[in-house]
């Protein structure tokens, strides 16, 4: 591959310049939270929108369906490394917006509310048909001690910013 020799000195330190201004507006801090901590943080005042963890009317729906779900319940089940969740802070309230991560969260509510049974596991084909309430309650007590890691996005962070984030991550599947 050659360099494209069209592109100046200048050019290069303006653009080097433009990324370093941009990234100082991005402003996160990294948490790990329980499965039990988010579902409390999301179920918790849910029915009159108070909840602490909620969902932007911007999201899609609820697309997964039980293979779907199953799949995500299986990776926690395991242990398997999960994509981090991406949290905003927002500015009026301590409520945590959901700017990726909406579908896991609505699964794991799904699933500790009894809402599907597993089904087409592949690694722990035994627990096809559960549901959580089927789970010896010391595999649930596990269950809800998983943790998942969050990126939260500070109040400080600028809301074009957040959008830019949300588009990225839904047009391109991951950033």
């Amino acid at each position: 591959m050659t360099a494209n020799t069209q592109i100046t000195s200048e050019q290069r330190e303006a653009a080097e310049l433009e990324i370093r201004e941009k990234q100082k507006l991005i402003d996160y801090d990294t948490r790990d939270y329980s499965v039990e901590m988010l579902m409390r943080k999301y179920l918790d005042g849910i029915k009159n929108n108070k909840n602490k963890l909620f969902i932007p009317a911007y999201q899609r729906k609820f697309v997964w369906d039980e293979r779907r779900q199953s799949e995500f319940i299986e990776s926690i089940l395991l242990g398997f490394p999960i994509s981090s969740l991406i949290f905003a802070k927002d500015r009026n309230s301590e409520r945590l917006e959901i700017i990726d991560g909406g579908q896991r969260i609505r699964t794991l509510a799904n699933f500790l509310n009894n809402e599907f049974k597993l089904k087409n596991l592949k690694e722990i084909k035994k627990l096809n048909g559960f549901r959580f309430s089927d789970l010896p309650l010391a595999r649930q007590k596990r269950f809800q001690r998983s943790t998942l890691r969050a990126i939260v996005l500070t109040d400080n962070t600028n809301e074009d910013v957040i959008q830019s984030i949300f588009e990225c991550i839904n047009n391109t599947g991951g950033v």
